[in-house]
């Protein structure tokens, strides 16, 4: 049974939690202004950031961070000190997220900035339902190897350890290596291989015994109930405004699901070249000091950039100011 997407506008207010996934900062079609508007609108007690938050594979080959990125973070900042529960789940395309060093670092993260990563976790709605969080990538090798079991189970392992190659997986096109995508190949090959890999997600669910999950990666958007089982997948935030907008899912005070779709923003016109890259502002010291560790971690020995100036005054509308 598939369960139709809700379009909202404007936001919803009050809700238990948030899933977004596939936001690629770093990627030039990310409409992350869009994503701010909708979380500005809501109060919730749990917000969780279900994978390719951010695009290492663009990061690293070339630096680009907007004004729109820097008011994420400070909203971020924001909800911690609203006391909102946040957790990054982490994806391929930040999969250096998962490597020893920045593991080794999450208790500071957690504490300092009070973001909580993880490869997968679980969360438990109001009535009670278990659902595992996880981006999806781990379902890749699935998809290529067949139906093995042990080997699957074996290949989810490595892979939330980051240690499997399917993460890895590239193709030789027009005479260079070229990462394997899933939302390539489904736009390629259509509709079988996003059902097959809802399928691979549905085993996980049977096999850990839980009541549904929470995933991205394909950036195809689902809400559906299969074998009693819960799921969800929450598409992205990347895309024109003619493609439909964006989508998530939301847990809402009573513990139901719900599959919402949020309008894009226009694209903004691109800027004129220049030597020297615009001043970016933002309203928590945090923010610079998450902007300057993300730019260490994809781009090591590069110069840093220009650090945001810091401004005063309050991020969210004086509707939204009220405590989740």
């Amino acid at each position: 049974m598939n369960v139709p997407a809700t379009p909202i506008v404007p936001a919803p207010g009050r809700l238990r939690a948030v899933f977004l996934s596939d936001l690629h900062l770093g990627y030039k079609g990310a409409d992350i202004g869009a994503l701010t508007e909708f979380l500005a609108g809501c109060e919730m007690d749990h917000l969780y950031l279900v994978g390719d938050i951010l695009d290492g594979w663009k990061l690293e080959k070339r630096w680009y961070w907007t004004q729109d990125y820097c008011d994420f973070v400070d909203l971020l900042m924001t909800l911690r000190r609203r006391r909102v529960r946040i957790t990054l789940i982490t994806g391929n395309h930040d999969e250096k997220l998962r490597e020893i060093l920045p593991v080794l670092l999450r208790p500071l993260i957690l504490r300092r900035f009070g973001i909580r990563i993880e490869e997968r976790c679980m969360h438990r709605t109001r009535d009670g339902r278990a659902l595992i969080v996880m981006h999806g990538d781990q379902f890749d090798g699935v998809l290529w190897r067949g139906s093995s079991k042990l080997a699957d189970r074996l290949w989810g392992w490595l892979s939330e350890r980051g240690l499997a190659p399917s993460r890895q997986m590239s193709t030789l096109h027009k005479g260079r290596l070229r990462r394997w995508s899933l939302g390539r190949a489904i736009a390629r090959e259509g509709g079988a291989l996003a059902e097959r890999y809802a399928a691979a997600a549905l085993r996980r669910v049977l096999r850990d015994g839980a009541d549904g999950i929470v995933f991205g990666h394909s950036h195809v958007p689902i809400l559906a109930r299969r074998h009693g089982k819960w799921l969800a997948n929450c598409g992205s935030w990347t895309g024109s405004p003619m493609a439909g907008g964006h989508s998530l899912i939301v847990e809402r005070c009573d513990g139901r699901l719900e599959q919402l779709r949020w309008p894009a923003r226009s694209r903004p016109k691109a800027a004129a070249a220049t030597d020297t890259p615009p001043l970016l502002r933002v309203r928590h010291g945090d923010t610079a000091q998450i902007i300057r560790y993300i730019h260490a971690l994809w781009r090591p020995g590069a110069v840093a950039p220009r650090r945001p100036e810091r401004t005063v005054g309050k991020l969210l509308p004086p509707a939204s100011r009220k405590v989740a």
